[in-house]
């Protein structure tokens, strides 16, 4: 969830400073790009998650049968 938010803080950060026109533009860019990395990063992280709590349900649905 950290990386999440921190990743969203960052792509905002440079959002701003893109329609904003502030100096040293591709170092903001480059923030922008690695809070984009961390939303993708935290989203695959909380799916697998999921995937894997459904499908340690379904081995116990099997050992019931």
């Amino acid at each position: 969830m950290i990386a999440f938010v921190l990743g969203i803080l960052m792509a905002t950060l440079a959002y701003v400073a893109e329609m904003n026109d502030w100096n040293g533009l591709p170092e903001y860019l480059t923030v922008g790009f690695a809070g984009y990395v961390l939303i993708i990063s935290a989203a695959a992280y909380y799916l697998t998650a999921i995937l894997y709590e459904w499908s340690r349900e379904t081995e116990t649905w099997q050992g019931e049968l």
